[in-house]
């Protein structure tokens, strides 16, 4: 791939002369050409093609493979920071509900115990009530036996203001 690229490819002059450069030593090297610049390819001092990789862009790969990890490692931090914010959430819910609960199981003892209360209050209200009446029944009882005494010591000094 990068003998592709323009940086990497070996510069060869044009041929304005038209003439082609043939084999001439049994290695295969080509014959001198006009251009006494360009280097044959058996000598030792031309450079291949395709250059190594350099320090500089080995060291960015790593740096950028270094920023990756780093950012993985926070994209794994805010993850684990969002489930505990979440788990966190659910517990409070869930103590939130329990809450709730034991708060409406309280509302429920206090109405049973106020309705309780309210028939003891009318059980009293209805006791009171009859021994008023039995009260009151007593009353007139003695009232009429009063009356009756009443009639009949009138009725007794009437016979005996007769016979005087």
């Amino acid at each position: 791939m990068l003998r592709l690229e323009q940086k990497w490819r070996i510069q060869l002059p044009t041929q304005s002369d038209g003439s082609k450069r043939t084999k001439v030593s049994a290695t295969g090297a080509y014959s001198s050409s006009s251009n006494p610049e360009t280097p044959l390819a058996d000598e030792p001092s031309v450079d291949s093609p395709v250059c190594p990789q350099g320090s500089n862009k080995s060291k960015r790969k790593g740096k950028k493979r270094e920023e990756e990890r780093e950012h993985r490692a926070k994209i794994m931090a805010i993850k684990e920071k969002e489930l505990q914010i979440q788990a966190a959430m659910k517990e409070k819910e869930l103590q939130a509900q329990a809450a709730m609960k034991e708060q409406e199981l309280k509302t429920q003892r206090y109405i049973k115990e106020m309705e309780e209360q309210e028939l003891k209050t009318q059980r009293y209200i209805k006791e009171m009530e009859i021994n008023a009446k039995e009260r009151e029944m007593e009353r007139m009882a003695k009232e009429r036996e009063r009356e009756m005494d009443m009639q009949i010591l009138n009725a007794d000094t009437s016979t005996m203001s007769e016979k005087l």
